[in-house]
């Protein structure tokens, strides 16, 4: 009989696949912009041009597909720990988050940030 690897899953909560485009800041002058693979309540994964510096504190911000009360624009904010950079993402170690409102202004000028049109 054949013994068979079977791939150990270590992550504590599940990741959930999703596609948001999102813009990140390392400090006041590294910023940029990549697109989110998955996600969870402890981590989340995204693609970017730029290879980051791991161990470093990062902002994630992503604008929330979904409204608050079916009218109010919500972003999602992120702050956590870069825990590896490399071809396959930036996989990072959230440690705080938190959903804001915004204006319907605020929200046009993320959405065209982000490319979605005005």
């Amino acid at each position: 009989m054949a013994s068979e690897a079977v791939a150990i899953e270590r992550r504590r909560n599940r990741r959930f696949p999703i596609s948001l485009k999102l813009r990140y800041l390392l400090s006041r002058s590294v910023n940029g912009e990549g697109q989110v693979c998955d996600m969870s309540s402890s981590g989340l994964l995204f693609q970017s041009r730029e290879l980051l510096p791991i161990g470093g504190t990062i902002e994630v911000i992503l604008a929330w597909p979904f409204l608050l009360n079916g009218d109010c624009p919500l972003q999602l904010r992120i702050e956590g720990r870069v825990l590896r950079s490399d071809r396959r993402g930036t996989a990072v170690r959230i440690r705080n988050y938190e959903f804001r409102t915004s204006s319907k202004g605020a929200a046009r000028v993320t959405a065209l940030v982000l490319g979605k049109g005005a």
